[in-house]
C-alpha cells in the first residue's frame, strides 16, 4: 500500500535507520513539492536520497569522484554522500552548489521500498526546528492527514542521523 502511494505522488512516513522519515519518489517533482512545503523547507535547501542497491545510486549521482572506494564500502549503511548529480538526475534533487546527497540505506524496510519504487527523497519527520519523530503516533501529530500513508515498522540501532561526508574533499558536514 505505501508503494502505491509513493508511485502516485504521494508522502509517506516511514522507519529508517534512526528515526521516522518522509519519503516520497525521488522522480516525483508533485510529491517533492509536497514534501517542501510540509517540512517547510526553504527554496534551495536540498533533501537526502535514500537508494537500495548500486544501480539505483547511478541513477541519480555520479560515482566517479576521488573517494568513491570510502563511498562504496560505507554502503548499505547510514552514510550519506554528496555527489555530483548524474547526467538523469531530476533537476529538483540537486542543491543550488549542483550537488547531490545521497545514501544506500541499510535500513531493511526502507530499501524494500525502494526497489518497488525506485529512488526515494527521505527526510526526518519534523516540522524545521522540532525533534524528529521517533514514533509514527508523533509523525501524525506534526503531520496528520498531510501524510498519505503511516507505515508501521522498526527503527534501526542507530541513535543519530546519518552522517553526511562530501563525495569530492571528504569534509565531514554531519558527524
Amino acid at each position: 500500500m505505501a508503494a502505491n502511494h509513493l508511485r502516485r505522488d504521494g508522502l509517506i512516513a516511514h522507519a529508517t535507520e534512526s528515526v521516522i522519515g518522509l519519503a516520497t519518489s525521488a522522480y516525483s517533482e508533485i510529491g517533492f513539492n509536497r514534501l517542501a512545503t510540509l517540512k517547510a523547507r526553504t527554496l534551495g535547501k536540498s533533501f537526502l536520497v535514500i537508494t537500495a542497491n548500486l544501480r539505483q545510486v547511478l541513477e541519480v549521482a555520479d560515482l566517479e569522484v576521488p573517494l568513491q572506494g570510502a563511498i562504496l564500502d560505507s554502503w548499505p549503511g547510514a552514510v550519506t554522500w554528496i555527489l555530483p548529480p548524474s547526467k538523469r538526475t531530476p533537476l529538483w534533487l540537486v542543491s543550488e552548489e549542483g550537488e547531490v546527497a545521497i545514501r544506500m540505506t541499510g535500513h531493511k524496510q526502507a530499501s524494500q521500498l525502494c526497489e518497488l519504487v525506485g529512488p526515494l527523497v527521505s527526510t526526518s519527520a519534523n516540522i524545521a526546528g522540532k525533534t524528529p519523530a521517533k514514533t509514527l503516533n508523533r509523525a501524525r501529530r506534526y503531520f496528520g492527514q498531510e501524510v498519505d500513508f503511516y507505515l508501521p515498522g522498526e527503527l534501526g540501532e542507530h541513535t543519530r542521523p546519518s552522517k553526511i561526508i562530501h563525495g569530492i574533499d571528504g569534509k565531514t558536514i554531519r558527524e
